[in-house]
């Protein structure tokens, strides 16, 4: 799956059980290549707070690998989780998933 991306500073999300930095992609793009059958995934809720909602939820998967690239490097992660977010992410379209940039610096 490729998708374009965003590193946002801001993104301080992190899973509860483990601690690892959360990436969030949009459902409707990542649904094509998880399996049909959520509940088969390793998943986990995952807890947030953004302006205006106190009390999100969202579900995260834990893939099997990532690859970050830009032009000047290319990063491969192994047990990267991603929060499925319903909805777009970019009101533009620009890009349509957020990496946590603490996944970038390990």
């Amino acid at each position: 799956m490729t998708v374009d991306a965003l590193v946002d500073t801001g993104n301080q999300l992190y899973e509860p059980m483990t601690g690892k930095p959360v990436c969030l992609v949009e459902y409707e793009v990542a649904k094509k290549y998880l399996s049909p059958d959520l509940m088969n995934l390793k998943t986990s809720p995952i807890p947030y707070r953004t302006i205006g909602k106190n009390d999100g939820l969202l579900w995260g998967v834990t893939v099997d690998k990532m690859i970050f690239q830009n032009n000047r490097r290319k990063i491969t992660r192994s047990g990267c989780i991603i929060a499925l977010f319903d909805g777009k992410i970019s009101k533009s379209g620009e890009y349509s998933a957020i990496v946590h940039p603490d996944i970038l610096e390990k």
